[in-house]
């Protein structure tokens, strides 16, 4: 089998050899030492560690970040072509933020030594959004590859572009959900949505996505994560990664992610989800006796914790109708209203 970084077919057997095991092991190891500051955070490099892990270390680091690379100097491209105009002093940080939006949701034209091509954008995968199917859906290795992606790997792919650039962005959660907070001098602190190209208001994502007032006052959604924040969320990508490879197993891998996850992101919701439905899996296959009933003790406190906290389950074709009243109804704050064209002035 070829050693690349975009292996999307791969055929594993449900018992884990010492190989599997190490990976899983060693890139909870990594991630945990960024977490508790033995290593320096890195974002780009937990997410590529954590795809990697899926893989079995199959994965190409160094033509990853290439691609990352090439990104990035893309976006420098667009930023200085002097198509937009912007007059505060913030101007290289409101012109990035511009440009990646531009560079992963629209059709542009680049000229190469063999003439002109067009950069198509990236896309939605309708066909498989929750990775349900194949959890490397998820990744944003598969995105680089296939031109799609979804509520993960597009706003992780921005961030990913922003910090290459030197550039703040924000990954922030809503009901299954992640997209992008920045802020700007002109438009101050706005939301980018990815999956769509629309740039939907705080007001009508809490009167539109499920979103219940005791998790916006329990801090589970909207917020801005911190960088060790969006780190951890790394640790339940891993979790779930070796369930969709390996099942539960004893379920003590999955549950160390998450409480390792929860330790430096209390509200994280879907570390708190993956515990308890994790708990409730151990405790169907656990024999009548003291462990039995120290599961649904543990399950059931977990799963009112959650609810208590403001958590309000949201239905996959609530979800997907959500989605696509998205890009239909206007919110009325376009990107010309950030950033001016040079064309429409």
């Amino acid at each position: 089998m070829k050693k690349c970084l975009f292996v999307l077919s791969l055929f594993y057997s449900f018992s884990l050899s010492a190989q599997e095991s190490a990976a899983y092991e060693d890139t909870y190891n990594y991630i945990n030492k960024m977490l508790s500051g033995e290593d320096s955070l890195n974002f780009k490099k937990a997410v590529f560690i954590t795809e990697n892990a899926y893989f079995e270390n199959q994965l190409n680091e160094e033509e990853f970040d290439n691609f990352i690379r090439f990104y990035a100097s893309f976006c420098r491209g667009i930023m200085a072509s002097g198509n937009v105009v912007y007059k505060e002093t913030d101007v290289e940080r409101a012109t990035a933020q511009c440009a990646v939006f531009v560079f992963m949701t629209d059709s542009l034209p680049v000229s190469t030594n063999d003439g002109i091509f067009i950069h198509t954008p990236f896309e939605y995968n309708f066909d498989d959004f929750a990775g349900q199917k194949e959890w490397s859906n998820m990744f944003v290795s598969t995105l680089m590859e296939t031109k799609k992606g979804n509520c993960h790997s597009l706003p992780f792919l921005y961030k990913i572009i922003m910090d290459e650039l030197k550039q703040d962005a924000y990954l922030s959660l809503a009901p299954n959900h992640i997209y992008i907070k920045v802020q700007n001098k002109r438009a101050g602190w706005y939301n980018i949505e990815l999956t769509c190209g629309d740039f939907p208001t705080d007001a009508w994502l809490m009167s539109s996505g499920y979103i219940h007032i005791d998790a916006l006052r329990n801090g589970i959604y909207m917020d801005t994560l911190s960088l060790k924040q969006s780190v951890a969320l790394c640790l339940v990508d891993l979790a779930h990664g070796y369930r969709a490879k390996f099942g539960l197993q004893n379920g003590n891998f999955i549950l160390q992610c998450c409480e390792t996850a929860l330790s430096h992101f209390p509200n994280y919701i879907n570390a708190l989800l993956l515990k308890a439905e994790t708990l409730a899996d151990m405790y169907k296959q656990s024999v009548q006796g003291l462990e039995n009933t120290d599961l649904l003790n543990q399950m059931n406190e977990l799963y009112a914790h959650i609810h208590h906290s403001g958590y309000r389950k949201m239905p996959q074709n609530m979800y997907l109708n959500w989605l696509n009243s998205m890009g239909i109804e206007t919110t009325n704050y376009r990107v010309k209203s950030l950033i001016v064209n040079k064309d429409d002035l």
